[in-house]
């Protein structure tokens, strides 16, 4: 009896210093709000490629903005770019009306034995200009894939018999095929419920399209041969919304310099591969680009020139070996589906319905028919989530 007398003034007395303990670290809890210097440099990003053959040169400028600001992007409008070349040749890229801060130019198919660099004036008038830099010819580009690690895995494949590339640079565009939640079968036409006509009425399927934002680059400089096989592109699990009907990448590839490829590297490190005392130190990005009218600036970019050979991989999800599970109702939808009731569907005339309301089906009841409609464009337009309905011309059908 006295061991128990003992054990529970022990135990109380522990929780005690354990509860004082937790209230004392918790009290000395205070948010931490980083000290941000109030500056803006303001610097200048260029990306982009001087394509010398059968593609568009495109370059996108933009500037760098504080940590604290809410804008998503600062494009360079209004600015003169135009590529040069050794030669004295000049061609200029002007800049799209949909798209501020993009400059582009169709096919130039340019001399491959000429150097070429970029030269930019502001509308401030401070000029920018790269070094020259050799074009460089890319070698065929393949794509395979499988299912190893229970996912979707995409390679590219290269390979350069004369031993000149060994430097590779990879972008590339992703298109999947996509359903809306539920589907609309009928519509409102003057008061009138009418079945959609397809293909032109259909907002059940979509197609979305997006550009990597991911640096890939890869080099041979450790092999013999200037062959690069199975080199990781991207993988995708399986329950992912691109893999579940159909899915295709378009890949680009274009050969870099060395110089060109150690700025995507120490660029990769410094975006992608910083977060623990592990991964490498963020580094200071110099590229080849420099400000003329003022040395000190600090001008954020790369410019590298030739050709790019790409390679368009088109794959169909009743192919793959995953076990796909049967689209449930989704709940969100199912909670903002109303039933509105009150119309008679033989004489097909409608009371007032709103114009914001997407009608999903009909349902026949006693005595009134009932209309079955939702508020929420994502749950029955399959367009709200940014797809298009325009299927590529390139799908199969």
């Amino acid at each position: 009896m006295a061991l128990a007398i003992k054990y529970k003034k022990a135990y109380r007395s522990g929780f005690c210093l354990g509860l004082i303990t937790c209230l004392f670290i918790y009290a000395c809890k205070e948010k931490y709000t980083p000290i941000i210097k109030d500056i803006n440099p303001n610097y200048l990003v260029v990306d982009g490629f001087i394509n010398t053959g059968a593609d568009s040169t495109i370059f996108m400028l933009s500037r760098t903005f504080k940590l604290e600001s809410k804008a998503v992007t600062s494009p360079e409008k209004a600015a003169i770019v135009a590529v040069e070349s050794d030669g004295g040749a000049s061609y200029v890229l002007p800049e799209l009306a949909k798209k501020p801060g993009t400059y582009a130019v169709p096919a130039l198919n340019l001399d491959q034995t000429k150097k070429y660099r970029l030269r930019i004036r502001t509308k401030d008038n401070k000029e920018y200009l790269s070094e020259f830099v050799e074009s460089k010819v890319s070698p065929a580009v393949d794509l395979t894939y499988d299912f190893r690690h229970g996912n979707l895995n995409i390679y590219s494949n290269t390979y350069d018999a004369t031993g000149k590339s060994r430097y590779y640079n990879y972008t590339y565009v992703e298109t999947w095929q996509y359903r809306a939640p539920q589907r609309s079968i009928y519509k409102v036409e003057n008061h009138q419920l009418v079945f959609r006509h397809y293909p032109e009425d259909d907002i059940y399927d979509c197609y979305h399209e997006v550009a990597s934002k991911k640096i890939n680059v890869a080099s041979t400089t450790a092999l013999t041969e200037d062959r690069l096989t199975d080199n990781l592109i991207l993988d995708i699990a399986p329950g992912t919304e691109r893999v579940r009907i159909e899915y295709s990448m378009l890949i680009k590839q274009n050969v870099l310099t060395r110089a060109g490829f150690e700025f995507y590297e120490r660029l990769n490190k410094n975006t992608e591969k910083v977060g623990s005392i592990f991964d490498s130190q963020p580094s200071l990005l110099t590229g080849n680009i420099t400000c003329t009218t003022n040395a000190a600036e600090t001008v954020i970019g790369f410019i590298s020139a030739g050709t790019t050979t790409q390679k368009r991989i088109l794959l169909i999800a009743n192919d793959f070996p995953f076990v796909f599970v049967g689209p449930l109702p989704d709940p969100y939808c199912v909670k903002n589906t109303d039933s509105i009731p009150g119309f008679n569907v033989d004489k097909l005339i409608l009371k007032p319905v709103k114009t914001d309301y997407i009608v999903i089906d009909w349902a026949r009841t006693t005595p009134v028919d009932t209309l079955l409609a939702t508020r929420i464009p994502e749950c029955a337009d399959c367009r709200a989530k940014g797809g298009t309905t325009n299927m590529p011309s390139y799908w199969i059908r």
